[in-house]
């Protein structure tokens, strides 16, 4: 891969509503923001909130969701500057983590598709949400 640079936005989200309980929630207009860039080594940057208490190596949700993306696809994840604006708040129902999960794997998705190589897997949102379940 070449140059790359993509951004993600990821909406917070909210279940328990009424009598759906845990089957009924919706999207709500706080987002967070992945981006990744091309770099000459790999990096993880944080901002907003959790920016001091996050893991910004290869702890990172983000980080370790796009890179099990391209362990799905039998392909090394590249090089690269992921830097995550925060705005959803962490550890308050909202859900923050599963935002990181899905900001990495479709950040992870965009550049495999960016990339396509003849025999190079697809992944639909359907197998996204596999793999955001088991992470």
């Amino acid at each position: 891969m070449d140059e790359m640079d993509i951004t993600v936005r990821v909406p917070a989200t909210t279940a328990n509503l009424g009598p759906g309980f845990d089957c009924l929630g919706m999207a709500l207009d706080v987002w967070n923001e992945v981006r990744v860039t091309s770099a000459d080594r790999v990096s993880v940057s944080l901002e907003g909130e959790g920016a001091d208490t996050l893991p910004t190596g290869a702890g990172n949700l983000v980080y370790q969701s796009f890179q099990r993306l391209f362990q799905a696809a039998g392909a090394p994840p590249p090089v690269l500057a992921l830097h995550c604006l925060n705005r959803i708040p962490l550890e308050r129902g909202l859900g923050s983590s599963a935002a990181a999960i899905v900001g990495g794997l479709v950040a992870g998705r965009a550049l495999l598709e960016q990339a396509r190589r003849g025999d190079a897997p697809r992944f639909g949102d359907h197998d996204l949400l596999d793999m955001a379940v088991d992470i």
